[in-house]
């Protein structure tokens, strides 16, 4: 192969990388700045809590949920995040207050919102490498505050 041929592949695979990252950046950024995010704690009909291993966080166990889009409310922003994420849908949705999540290196706000499985069925979706009913001992300590 000649250098001319060699230069090109290269110049596409460099194309193809910068499209992909601008396109996972776009939807990064589709979610509104300077909102919170939201947290769920979902509990089952036994009185466990579904807890997630996600693929970004750097705890052992965290609560479902996500950011919140353009124009959305916290409600409905932590009904979508758990049905994307977890395939379960919830019913009475209550606001419990707001922590600073620890599951980056940073912390950063979040609202967090206590509901009830209507479902129990867990189907995840990339976000989520695991998703468990577990005992409440379970919830990472910086919910304390808030679910005592």
């Amino acid at each position: 192969m000649s250098d001319t041929s060699n230069q090109h592949k290269s110049f596409f695979l460099v194309a193809a990388i910068y499209s992909f990252l601008a396109r996972m950046l776009s939807l990064i950024f589709s979610i509104k700045r300077g909102k919170d995010r939201v947290r769920v704690l979902i509990y089952s009909n036994d009185g466990k809590v579904l807890l997630v291993k996600g693929r970004f966080s750097r705890q052992q166990w965290a609560l479902p949920g996500g950011g919140i889009r353009r124009n959305e409310s916290y409600e409905k922003a932590a009904a979508r995040e758990i049905l994307e994420e977890v395939g379960i849908n919830i019913e009475n949705l209550r606001y419990l207050g707001k922590v600073n999540s620890y599951e980056s290196y940073k912390p950063f706000p979040v609202r967090v919102f206590a509901a009830t499985a209507i479902n129990q069925d867990i189907k995840c979706n990339f976000e989520i490498i695991e998703a468990k009913w577990l005992a409440e001992q379970y919830i990472p300590e910086e919910y304390d505050s808030i679910t005592d």
